[in-house]
């Protein structure tokens, strides 16, 4: 990693970075594209291969070449966002923590770094899957899908977070296991660590091997420790 300030804070990913969350993510883009249908989106624009994200994108594409309003088009997508919200519940409630990732949050507390996350679910999921690994209480703010209007890799997501917690962002450490999170990160000039927790639907992508560090599973929590001792 290149030396610039030290940090002050750690905003975390979620999903397959702090917990599986475990959602069934193929039922839950079923569940999406039934409804798009419904509103007429045609079959060759959506896919379970693409995320939800991907598809309710090329479908608001859609609806604006077919003169939909946008009131319109904010009811369907609230509609996608509902359904997906039941689904993302249910699975708030099985959660299980990324292995060592406990030692990793009392390693940051004890160094005095505040802690967040940003995360794609909504705030409460993600406040219920944090309550069923114990882990709510190392974290100041937890910014869902519900609480911003641009979600990552979109700056808002993190400044916003940065705000709230008076610092620079270029005092923060992103750490996440998407390309969207490293993405972010770059965004703003924050610090970067990719996690490497091998969950096939988030790592990869072009950013990951822009991030300032990765970090296999078997090296969580003994190398995230060192590389985040290196930054204070």
């Amino acid at each position: 990693m290149q030396k610039r300030k030290s940090i002050k804070a750690i905003i975390w990913d979620l999903d397959g970075t702090l917990i599986y969350f475990n959602i069934d993510f193929r039922r839950a883009r079923h569940e999406a594209i039934k409804i798009l249908k419904k509103y007429g989106v045609p079959n060759p624009l959506l896919s379970v291969e693409f995320s939800i994200l991907d598809n309710v994108a090329k479908s608001r594409e859609y609806f604006n070449m077919q003169g939909y309003s946008d009131k319109k088009i904010q009811k369907i997508v609230n509609k996608v966002d509902s359904k997906i919200t039941k689904v993302e519940h249910e699975a708030a409630h099985k959660a299980i923590m990324v292995k060592g990732i406990d030692q990793v949050l009392k390693y940051a507390r004890a160094n005095k770094l505040k802690q967040a996350i940003f995360t794609f679910n909504t705030r409460k999921n993600a406040e219920i899957s944090l309550k069923t690994v114990n882990l709510t209480h190392f974290f100041e703010i937890i910014v869902g899908r519900d609480n911003i209007n641009n979600l990552k890799p979109h700056p808002e997501h993190l400044t916003y977070i940065c705000n709230e917690l008076h610092i620079n962002p270029s005092e923060v450490l992103v750490i996440g296991d998407s390309s969207r999170d490293i993405e972010a990160a770059i965004n703003v000039g924050a610090y970067s660590i990719a996690l490497n927790t091998k969950n096939p639907n988030f790592f990869g992508g072009e950013f990951i091997n822009k991030a300032d560090k990765i970090i296999k599973l078997n090296e969580i929590p003994s190398k995230l420790i060192e590389a985040i001792k290196k930054l204070l």
